[in-house]
């Protein structure tokens, strides 16, 4: 900071006298009293900090949305089953034919099969949805990881297993006069329009839908399955740039 001084002086023409003044120029006072104030510097540890948000953010709402969609198609598979088997048992004992619908041995696993894999599956969705919405002490990256690939991979083996347990048999009876599955049976007379007998084309249609469904369910869950992966893969990694930071930050 500096200052100029300027002297007035008395008049010499005479007059009366004026008191000596002193005026003094603040130059830099007024740049000079503010001090500079540069931006706070961001260590390695915030760096990471941000990344593992950002990252975590992202699987976090990939893995609700798969969830939420695997929930409704486990429930169209429901409904689809639920419905097959209503209609058979409306149907086996129906007066209005002369001769039995039905043959003397009707395979129901295949669709319990179906029922019990779309119930399974939706109730680990349901379970994932609230765990990870609701605010439980279970919303962390590491718990909702192990859940999440805990139940993946029990939904794609649910899958997987209902598939091929459903197709066996299906394939087993369905050239059998004696036996057969609801969808092995109904689904003979496909193309029959109006000609087939107690709502066998309903039955065929909600029957194949399941089991379709279930395949897909299996495209579904592998791609969890590989979210899953995904996760783990992320903190692992932020982890290991965590510790290379902190070394960098030591050796300096």
């Amino acid at each position: 900071m500096s200052f100029q001084r300027f002297d007035i002086s008395p008049n010499p023409a005479g007059g009366s006298k004026r008191p000596h003044l002193s005026v003094f120029r603040f130059a830099s006072f007024q740049s000079s009293r503010r001090p500079s104030q540069a931006p706070p510097a961001y260590s390695p540890d915030d760096v990471l900090a941000t990344k593992k948000q950002l990252h975590a953010k992202v699987i976090h709402w990939l893995r609700v949305a798969v969830a939420f969609i695997t929930f409704l198609v486990s429930i169209v598979i429901i409904a689809c089953s639920a419905t097959a088997l209503r209609t058979y048992t409306n149907t086996r004992f129906n007066a209005e034919w002369i001769l039995p619908l039905w043959p003397s041995t009707v395979d129901l696993r295949p669709t319990h099969a179906l029922l019990a894999c779309g119930v399974i599956v939706a109730a680990t969705s349901i379970f994932y949805l609230v765990v990870a919405i609701a605010p439980t002490p279970l919303r962390s990256n590491r718990p909702l990881n192990l859940i999440f690939t805990i139940l993946a991979f029990l939904s794609l083996f649910m899958t997987i297993f209902t598939t091929v347990f459903a197709n066996t048999i299906d394939s087993h009876l369905s050239d059998s006069t004696q036996a057969g599955s609801l969808a092995s049976w109904t689904c003979k007379w496909q193309g029959f329009g109006p000609v087939a007998p107690g709502r066998f084309t309903e039955i065929c249609t909600t029957s194949t839908a399941a089991l379709n469904l279930v395949i897909l369910m299996i495209v579904i869950e592998s791609l969890s399955v590989l979210l899953a992966g995904w996760g783990w893969w992320v903190e692992a990694k932020i982890k290991r740039e965590a510790r290379e930071g902190k070394g960098e930050v030591m050796h300096v």
